[in-house]
């Protein structure tokens, strides 16, 4: 079953802070996604975005990948679930189980 662990939260340098997981199996060769919610303005609804990265949250490519959906509920197992199946688990025993 397809599995997400946080590895850092708070992260800065997004429209809102960002979350860190490593996931398994990878997407397109990447098992990192961090997630952030774009909150709404300007009438516009807000955003889940979830973008490739590395383990450092370093992002090559900014745009959106699959998961990312206009919600104002930052819902990061929901939007991990679109992702990829991912389900949160609390440790890296857990990872792949």
């Amino acid at each position: 079953m397809p599995t997400a662990l946080q590895v850092a939260d708070g992260l800065g340098g997004w429209a809102g802070p960002a979350t860190l997981y490593r996931v398994d199996p990878p997407i397109e060769g990447k098992d990192h996604l961090l997630l952030f919610h774009q909150p709404p303005m300007y009438g516009q609804v807000g955003k889940m975005v979830v973008l490739l990265a590395d383990e450092d949250a370093q992002v090559k490519d900014s745009r959106p990948t699959v998961g990312s959906h206009e919600t104002n509920d930052p819902n990061h197992p929901f939007t991990l679930q679109m992702a990829g199946g991912y389900r949160l688990v609390q440790s890296v025993d857990e990872m792949g189980a």
